[in-house]
């Protein structure tokens, strides 16, 4: 009976000894982006980071491809496709209204800053009213913001110079921009923009910067930048994960996994972003585009220009308790001292 006992418990004692410490819990990330984009490295650090706060018990996994429509991210991960995504809030309009505002015109001058007071405004200002809608969103952040681009001799730098262009102009805030300035703009997607330029059917373009105007094939067709204080927009993005998955989560890795999400997420990809772009625009520069610094009056006529569109996003936040001035002034104080 005791030698019974002894290889009862040497037994159990080896079962433990081959068991894992600790349950692994796997979860997809969809990168709906190419491989050359910089949020792939981004996006790779901060699944090292959760694998090291969570002592190896969360990993994330990356899709082989694509496998939703950029504007269909958020459905996909609400309906299990995949367990975490991003998506551009320009197409989340109408689920989250609230975070159009930070990429309204002339409020971004560093991506980088930007995306940790964008996550800070957040927290403050819109989650109380409006939480994120049918997921548990990890972080959120800025792509590096447009500027105005001539593809002829004359850099653009007054008004009566871009009112006789026919212009490309990202949709959303450039495009409504050049439009309450009486203009008519080609309004497509970005990839799009180089065959606009290569044609000539525009002389100009505004809204991308420049790692996009070059990734698109506009940079090699372009004279001269003109250069804002702050951009006419600035493509911010969200980071979500499916609710359930983050729900099935022990309170110890949910803990963890939000100590490197959040602001520091934000940073690292902000941060990715402002070196892209300036990598892009030395690239440039090296090849004969000049960058000019926007004369004074014309950007005070371009910040006159936005403001229905700062009228508009008012009356969204009176329909949703949230003073919208109080909140740009704080996303605009809190970006600047980080400078």
């Amino acid at each position: 009976m005791f030698i019974k006992k002894i290889a009862i418990a040497a037994t159990l004692a080896l079962a433990a000894n081959m068991a894992p410490v600790h349950a692994e819990t796997t979860l997809l990330f969809n990168v709906f982006v190419p491989r050359s984009n910089n949020f792939h490295k981004v996006a790779e650090q901060w699944a090292n980071d959760v694998k090291t706060a969570t002592n190896g018990e969360v990993i994330i996994n990356f899709t082989a491809g694509n496998m939703a429509p950029p504007p269909e991210q958020l459905e996909a991960v609400k309906s299990g496709v995949f367990d975490i995504a991003f998506i551009a809030n320009i197409f989340l309009k109408n689920k989250a209204p609230l975070l159009q505002a930070t990429m309204l015109p002339w409020l971004v001058n560093k991506s980088e800053n930007a995306s940790v007071a964008l996550w800070n405004i957040y927290k403050q200002h819109i989650e109380p009213k409006a939480p994120f809608p049918d997921a548990h969103l990890l972080t959120l952040f800025h792509w590096e913001g447009g500027h105005v681009a001539s593809i002829t001799d004359t850099a653009i730098n007054s008004i009566d110079e871009l009112k006789s262009r026919k212009m490309w102009a990202l949709p959303g805030p450039p495009a409504d921009t050049l439009k309450t300035l009486g203009m008519s703009p080609v309004a497509t997607p970005a990839i799009q923009v180089g065959e606009m330029v290569s044609r000539k059917i525009v002389s100009g373009y505004t809204g991308i910067a420049p790692e996009i105007a070059r990734d698109f094939k506009a940079g090699s067709y372009t004279k001269s930048i003109t250069r804002f204080p702050r951009s006419i927009t600035s493509t911010s993005f969200s980071v979500f994960i499916n609710k359930d998955k983050w729900n099935a989560l022990s309170q110890k890795n949910k803990d963890a996994i939000s100590s490197v999400s959040g602001e520091h997420f934000a940073a690292m990809a902000g941060a990715a972003s402002n070196r892209e772009m300036q990598a892009a625009l030395d690239e440039m520069t090296k090849h004969g585009v000049k960058v000019v610094q926007a004369d004074p009056k014309f950007y005070e006529a371009l910040q006159a220009a936005a403001t229905p569109q700062f009228d508009a996003m008012r009356e969204e936040g009176k329909r949703l308790g949230v003073d919208i001035d109080a909140m740009l002034a704080d996303f605009i104080q809190k970006s600047d001292a980080l400078n």
